[in-house]
């Protein structure tokens, strides 16, 4: 049958399509058990309603019969533009006399509202149809707009059997600024909950002491971070910390961050009130830490947007050691290395516009000190796009410093064609500055932008003496498409000796409070003049890439300069994976330079080539020509929730050093392990990661939290798994946590039926909108019991698809097929259960029957389900 559009489609009420879609799979099951020929069914189909009525006692037609026209009234439809689902709204069918059909009623209000620029069509002025009046809203009379000869090439479609409504116009005619969100209708703001994210490890070092046995040659340290969010609404109570405990056994809170949130969708923004930073756009100011109140647009809720980026941290590790990651000397990340190259990737709490310094700390106590710059690429608008970013409260630096000045700070952006624009504004106590940068999108010349701010400031220790200084910023950025190569090019410029950002105004006046103004002994004589970086990236044709890296720091009142330049190649040969590296880091008198060789095999083994492991070679030279090998062996199992490692190394002198590691998931938390032993000493490291979930339907473990998640309930159903998350499977309770939802967009959630013993899922999927940081609950209706498929034998002409109910129970346990076959589910085989057949009122129109309990030997082979006969009076 040839399918209908909206004026000619098939319409069946909502009460036909419930009876028949919730009985749909227990019907088809009872035919193909049956051994009948099967009967294909579309969307389109018919029901022969004489056959229904051979006989009085049959089942009433109504059931199942689909009308074969669109009736006229108000129908909640979803609507779709080009594709895309704008949103739920309530259209009016009427009907048009002059072509004997059903149209959607698409007033020309209606047509803006969803994002159609009717403004362009001079048709808009010449109404195309007569008056109808809406009798849901407004009351009024309202014309309905005859869109294909408004604007061409356009056309309607609308399926009622799942009351979708699709519109097609010319992308000229869409407003492109009108898709920045989900309607706030759909947003789920979840439930009330309570929840932490933990990590931590404990690392301990045990030195070889052969000269004085009462020195204690011990030395431990722990680190511990904890996020936690309340949610309550729309609000979330956040709450970063972090403990770290010292070789002398000395515990230190450092308390990141603690304010309250949530959305404003009027405005696009999110409003927070507590310990914050300040959101700018401006690489030469950067974040400002505060306790105040901020309004900022939210990125999250807007179409095809950039989320949060962090660079990835790279470099080299000796032994079993210890990485820490700053930002303004707040640490965001540890975590223990082993030996070997090592790549930071998963770095979330950084604030954009402040460098990384890193610091990892080997196991004989020598570190390594690096920074890495913290910039992005050219922030390029859409056309009528607007960006906004405001903050007032108190300056905090952690440090309880007597002076924290009161400030408050702006910033906007605004997208032209191909031009975006920028600005902030900084006014605080004795500190006032301002910043305006533009970005230029060249086409095939790239991506480049620039920003100018000047500061004027006073010093308060050394006799408000006024300072003006200025900055430059320029950025280029492009990528060689025939080449294959990105290149990124920045520079920054301090054109006044007096220019310092409002974070380091803050710094020096806290030095000078303290220490006395004395210029030398401050280090501020080491003041940056200028910054230049480069950064190419080199495709190999698929079969490799090339990296070069350079920046290079210069300083006012000395002729030092700070150099870093790293390089690097690497391909495939084979299966194996080969890299080369080199880093060269110079400043001051503090000089180093190392060249890496890396290999890496992966293991094979089997018919089907099953992954056994992967073998790892490393080769580095350090600046003293000294060659340092490692071999290492790792691996995972149990279904990739257990990872293993094993790493030998030996140096130029034959010193040999070992260490090993492991890692496992479960369901209720991570755990890691490593232990590693050389020459001089012995190390041990022990860690441990997950979540905890407090809400109303109790306390869920999980082995990882993110920071927008989805709450599983499967009652009575454990071991479900969800086939968005890897881990994620229903508890003892049938509960589990979804992580990493992603906020303000549709997140379709299916379950993994195929380990549900005795157990029916009477749905598996579900799409969800939840707002930033929500824990959205999605309970899943489940009916819990064995599985049976009935031959029903009855004196009584029992109609095809006639319910069948357990008595007692208001919820059908499965309905009638042909010859009489039914399947069954939810039934207690421990006892003997009632059942009902139901297909009318009258006593003519019902029977019983009973089924036995199982035997033990049937509940032990779990094949009770196999069909069995019975009669029903």
């Amino acid at each position: 049958m040839e399918k209908k559009n909206y004026y000619k489609g098939y319409a069946p009420t909502s009460l036909h399509k419930a009876i028949f879609h919730r009985n749909l799979l227990g019907l088809c099951i009872s035919v193909i058990l049956a051994a009948i020929p099967s009967i294909a069914l579309s969307n389109d189909f018919e029901f022969e309603e004489g056959f229904l009525k051979k006989d009085k006692n049959g089942a009433s037609p109504d059931i199942f019969l689909i009308k074969n026209s669109v009736s006229p009234g108000i129908k909640q439809v979803d609507v779709y533009l080009n594709e895309r689902l704008v949103d739920q709204y309530p259209i009016n069918f009427i009907e048009n006399a002059k072509k004997d059909e059903v149209i959607a009623c698409l007033p020309s209000d209606f047509l803006k509202q969803i994002g159609i620029k009717t403004e362009n069509y001079d048709k808009w002025k010449k109404p195309s149809t007569t008056p109808v009046k809406n009798v849901v809203e407004t009351k009024k009379l309202q014309v309905c707009e005859d869109l294909a000869s408004s604007i061409p090439h356009s056309r309607i479609d609308y399926d009622d059997t799942v009351q979708i409504l699709k519109i097609q116009v010319p992308q000229v005619a869409i407003d492109s600024t009108h898709f920045t969100m989900i309607s706030p209708k759909e947003w789920d703001h979840g439930v009330a909950n309570l929840r932490t994210s933990y990590s931590g490890y404990y690392y301990q070092t045990q030195l070889k002491n052969t000269h004085n046995s009462n020195i204690d040659d011990k030395t431990s340290s722990a680190y511990i971070n904890l996020n936690s969010v309340a949610g309550f609404g729309p609000w979330r109570l956040f709450s970063i910390d972090s403990f770290s405990r010292d070789t002398q056994g000395k515990w230190d809170n450092n308390h990141d961050r603690l304010y309250m949130s949530r959305d404003f969708a009027p405005v696009h923004g999110t409003f927070a009130v507590g310990d914050l930073y300040t959101k700018t756009k401006s690489s030469i100011f950067g974040p400002i830490p505060l306790r105040g109140i901020s309004l900022n647009t939210s990125e999250s809720m807007m179409l095809d947007n950039e989320f949060s980026y962090a660079p990835v941290i790279r470099g080299v590790a000796r032994t079993n050691a210890r990485i820490y990651v700053r930002q303004r000397n707040n640490i965001i990340y540890s975590a223990t290395l082993t030996p070997g190259e090592f790549a930071i990737d998963d770095i979330y709490s950084a604030q954009v516009g402040a460098d990384l310094e890193v610091t990892v700390e080997e196991a004989d106590g020598t570190k390594q000190v690096f920074w890495v710059p913290f910039t992005t690429l050219p922030t390029l608008l859409r056309p009528g796009t607007l960006r906004y970013g405001t903050a007032i409260g108190q300056y905090r630096d952690g440090a309880n410093s007597a002076d924290q000045p009161w400030l408050g700070t702006t910033n906007i952006e605004y997208g032209f064609e191909k031009i975006t624009v920028n600005n902030t504004l900084l006014i605080a106590e004795n500190y006032q500055s301002a910043a305006i940068g533009t970005a230029w999108n060249v086409g095939s010349l790239g991506a480049f932008s620039f920003e100018f701010a000047n500061a004027y400031y006073r010093e308060t220790w050394n006799d408000d003496v006024s300072h003006n200084g200025s900055a430059l910023r320029l950025l280029y950025a492009k990528q060689f498409s025939e080449t294959d190569t990105g290149l990124q090019i920045l520079g920054y410029q301090y054109r006044s000796e007096n220019f310092l950002d409002f974070s380091e105004f803050m710094t020096r006046s806290n030095y000078e409070d303290i220490n006395g103004y004395d210029y030398g002994d401050s280090g501020w004589n080491r003041r940056r003049r200028s910054r230049v970086e480069m950064n190419i990236n080199q495709g190999l044709a698929g079969k490799g890439s090339l990296y070069f890296s350079l920046s290079q720091d210069r300083f006012y009142n000395t002729s030092d300069k700070s150099t870093s330049i790293s390089g690097g190649a690497g391909t495939n040969i084979g299966s194996a994976n080969v890299s080369l590296s080199w880093t060269y880091t110079k400043d001051n008198n503090f000089k180093d330079n190392q060249l890496n060789l890396n290999v890496s095999i992966p293991l094979h083994w089997g018919k089907n080539a099953a992954s056994i492991g992967t073998v790892n070679y490393g080769l580095t030279r350090n600046k003293d020509n000294r060659y340092n090998q490692t071999l290492g062996y790792s691996g995972t199992a149990l279904d990739n929730n257990l990872n293993y490692s094993a790493n030998f190394q030996r140096n130029e002198e034959g010193n040999y050093s070992e260490s090993f590691s492991a890692g496992y998931s479960s369901s209720l938390a991570a755990l890691n392990g490593s232990v590693g032993h050389d020459d001089n000493s012995t190390q041990f490291s022990a860690g441990m990661s997950g979540g905890l979930v407090l809400y109303r339907g109790g306390l869920i473990l999980t082995p990882a939290l993110g920071r927008t998640i989805g709450i599983i309930e499967t009652p009575d159903a454990s071991g479900i798994g969800v086939n968005s998350s890897n881990n994620a499977k229903t508890d003892y309770w049938g509960r589990t946590v979804v992580n990493y939802l992603t906020p303000y967009r549709y997140n379709t959630l299916t379950l993994d039926t195929t380990h549900a013993e005795n157990v029916e899922l009477k749905e598996t999927t579900r799409k969800v909108v939840p707002s930033e940081g929500a824990a959205v609950l999605l309970h899943f209706a489940t009916r819990s019991g064995r599985r049976a498929m009935v031959e029903i034998k009855s004196a009584k002409k029992i109609p095809l698809g006639a319910p069948v109910y357990i008595e007692g129970e208001k919820e059908e346990a499965g309905i009638i097929g042909n010859k009489n076959v039914v399947y069954l589910s939810g039934l207690d085989a421990r006892i003997q259960q009632v059942l009902q057949v139901v297909w009318g009122d009258g006593n003519t129109q019902q029977c019983r029957f009973t089924l036995p309990p199982a035997t033990k030997e049937q509940l032990e082979r779990d094949n009770w389900y196999k069909k069995i006969i019975v009669q029903c009076e």
